[in-house]
């Protein structure tokens, strides 16, 4: 069966500043986006909220369709692995802390409960000419937006969908 392939980004100001993430979706030669962007936010609470977002926008996907997803994100990466274990332990870490940014975790693990996640790792520092570069732009362009008008979020519009570097 074909995969569905995503990419995400999120981005932030500082510990606590304004935060833009984005997520690109390719299906069937179709690329849709969205981006968003949050105030007291952090880039952790970003990347996940980018990668949340993106998989349970998927009304039109059939949920046994597998999904790739491509992400910069050490949190990401670093904790999907570790949701079974965090979700047998009571969402406490293996210092004993509680899982940071739990709210998500847990909507993202019921998500891959239903739907097959395979999560890609890409590079930190992307070009234009590549998906991921596509998408930081857009979580770039977000967190700068929230600055002026505040929490928002919306689909990328089509012109600019069209210039998206399938890979």
């Amino acid at each position: 069966m074909k995969a569905l392939r995503i990419w995400t980004d999120g981005v932030c100001t500082d510990s606590r500043g304004f935060g833009g993430w984005a997520y690109v979706r390719l299906w069937d030669g179709e690329a849709r986006g969205v981006a968003g962007g949050e105030r007291q936010a952090t880039t952790p609470r970003m990347e996940l909220t980018a990668v949340l977002r993106a998989l349970t926008d998927l009304a039109d996907i059939a949920a046994p369709t597998p999904i790739t997803l491509h992400s910069d994100s050490a949190v990401l990466m670093g904790g999907a692995g570790q949701i079974g274990a965090w979700r047998t332990s009571g969402w406490i870490d293996a210092k004993g802390d509680p899982v940071a940014e739990r709210d998500l975790w847990e909507q993202i693990a019921a998500v891959t409960l239903v739907r097959p996640v395979t999560f890609v790792r890409v590079s930190a520092t992307p070009s234009d000419r590549h998906p991921e570069g596509f998408v930081a732009a857009w979580s770039d362009f977000a967190r700068e937006k929230c600055k002026a008008a505040g929490a928002f979020t919306w689909a990328i519009p089509k012109p600019n969908m069209a210039k998206f570097p399938a890979a």
